[in-house]
């Protein structure tokens, strides 16, 4: 399997949008997703004020393939769906069960993947890395993994949207920089094809794609 995996900030940095950007680069058809939702071991209160399919979880993890839940509208799964992905796998996992749920996912998973999860890029170990941050949250409510995870990705992107004219929050940007070590750092919207703002990682992601066919 060749992993290229999705990380962000916090919630709505654009997560999705990059991993299905990607997805539209190649061939349709030509690598899974996988969406790897990591919750707490002990559930206490859903962010989004209910019990949920991610927080209720009653066992140490669940892989999600029902069509029906994955296909539903304007949901993450289905947009990597519509994106071209030959499947598309939803894990969510108690923090305590990654690693078995990261081996029943590669398990499924052949080729060419498409990944979109912060907390289990440790344990995955991606061929490719890809950090997105949003251009104005404020640092204080980025995840507790995004500097380990900065520091390492193959890209930092801020995710500026085509009709904003304002540059990122200075704090943003120096948060990123101090993260990250270096001055690399790319602004763009995600949402544009691959090959208008970052011909470098599409090349890398097409070169990722031939020995993962080969094998699958």
């Amino acid at each position: 399997m060749a992993l290229v995996s999705v990380s962000g900030a916090a919630s709505r940095a654009g997560k999705t949008s990059l991993a299905v950007s990607l997805l539209r680069s190649l061939p349709a058809s030509s690598a899974a997703a996988v969406k790897f939702t990591t919750t707490e071991d002990v559930f206490e209160r859903c962010p989004r004020g209910t019990p949920c399919v991610v927080c209720d979880i009653d066992v140490p993890f669940r892989i999600v393939e029902d069509a029906r839940v994955l296909d539903e509208p304007g949901t993450d799964t289905a947009r990597l769906g519509a994106a071209g992905a030959s499947r598309v796998i939803w894990a969510i996992s108690r923090a305590s069960a990654v690693r078995t749920a990261w081996s029943r996912v590669a398990a499924m998973a052949g080729g060419l993947v498409v990944m979109e999860g912060s907390t289990i890029v440790d344990v995955a170990a991606p061929d490719l890395l890809l950090f997105v941050a949003h251009p104005f949250l404020k640092p204080e409510r980025w995840k507790a993994t995004s500097d380990a995870l900065i520091a390492r990705a193959d890209a930092v992107v801020v995710n500026r949207p085509s009709g904003e004219t304002r540059e990122p929050a200075p704090d943003v940007r120096a948060a990123l920089l101090r993260a990250r070590g270096r001055d690399d750092l790319r602004v763009a919207d995600v949402t544009r094809p691959l090959e208008e703002w970052a011909p470098d990682l599409a090349e890398r992601l097409h070169a990722l794609r031939a020995p993962a066919a080969v094998q699958a």
